[in-house]
């Protein structure tokens, strides 16, 4: 998948529009209407997204997002996807809805197809809608389809409410509506070495500042170093030792034993097992690491 931060001329194309933040299970198959039609017509797709989420220019209070932008981009490929325009939106924020369709999507794609969200929204003021492109699909000769609500159990999947699950820690529900797990990608920074002494080694990242938090505690999940391990992963500020400054991202990664400083590290989770606790001491603390990760064995077994 080629990926263009600026429009350029190219024609033909079979377009999916939106943001696509955390890429779940109704963007995959949104995405892959556009590409499925691209195939079937011998043409060429693409998704035409932003660099920043641009819900964050119409609300007071700042919305984080489920993926970075590296991760959302690596999804969106694995749809088989031809082409990502990754744009800034403040440069189009101020143009009309309909200006929006005729002298950017018309004008630079020449689209055969238009795949969107029922509740797509584009253009200035959020005027544009998918009944204005379906109204002009056949002036400007495309095919618009409209991606109506998806649910599972009754939940409608959207980036909202996936990221409600997540602030509130219902990470498994989260998963579900994604179709894959919630995960944070970062460097592995050296750390005071406390779980060290305790017989546990950890990696440690920082949480990126713009990517949607999950309650502090001790998670059952996978870290991909080279290979995918299963992982204790506690996400707090270590209140055994009376540490109450840095949030650290910690996970104590099974049946390995490597020094990883340095190297980027892909920490995935499925499942809350406990609270953060202080502990009266450190011995208490590894009493409890041993159970946890006694824990992590038998859910990496049936998982």
């Amino acid at each position: 998948m080629k990926v263009f931060k600026s429009l350029n001329h190219n024609p033909d194309l079979s377009l999916a529009l939106g943001f696509f933040d955390g890429v779940h299970l109704a963007h995959q198959k949104l995405i892959s209407h556009a590409v499925d039609f691209a195939k079937e017509n011998s043409k060429k797709s693409a998704v035409i997204t932003f660099e920043t989420n641009p819900s964050n220019y119409f609300r007071k209070d700042k919305i984080h997002n489920i993926s970075a932008n590296e991760e959302r981009l690596e999804r969106i490929e694995a749809l088989g996807v031809d082409f990502a325009y990754v744009l800034d939106f403040e440069e189009f924020m101020g143009m009309e809805a309909l200006e929006y369709l005729e002298d950017v999507l018309v004008k630079s794609f020449s689209p055969c197809c238009i795949v969107t969200g029922f509740n797509h929204k584009f253009g200035r003021a959020r005027e544009g809608d998918t009944k204005l492109l379906a109204k002009y699909a056949e002036k400007f000769n495309y095919k618009y389809v409209e991606l109506p609500a998806q649910k599972i159990q009754n939940c409608l999947i959207s980036s909202s409410n996936i990221r409600d699950m997540i602030l509130n820690g219902y990470i498994r529900n989260a998963n579900l509506l994604l179709g894959h797990s919630f995960s944070i990608k970062n460097n592995v920074v050296k750390g005071n070495m406390l779980a060290r002494k305790l017989g546990y080694p950890t990696a440690n990242i920082f949480w990126p500042n713009n990517i949607i938090h999950l309650p502090h505690g001790v998670y059952f999940g996978y870290v991909t170093v080279d290979k995918t391990y299963p992982a204790v992963i506690n996400w707090g500020k270590k209140p055994t030792f009376g540490e109450d400054g840095e949030e650290v991202l910690e996970a104590h990664i099974l049946n390995f034993d490597s020094k990883i400083y340095g190297k980027i590290i892909k920490v995935m989770f499925l499942m809350k097992i406990r609270e953060e606790i202080k502990f009266p001491d450190p011995d208490t603390l590894r009493k409890q690491i041993e159970e946890d990760v006694q824990t992590v064995m038998k859910l990496s077994r049936l998982s």
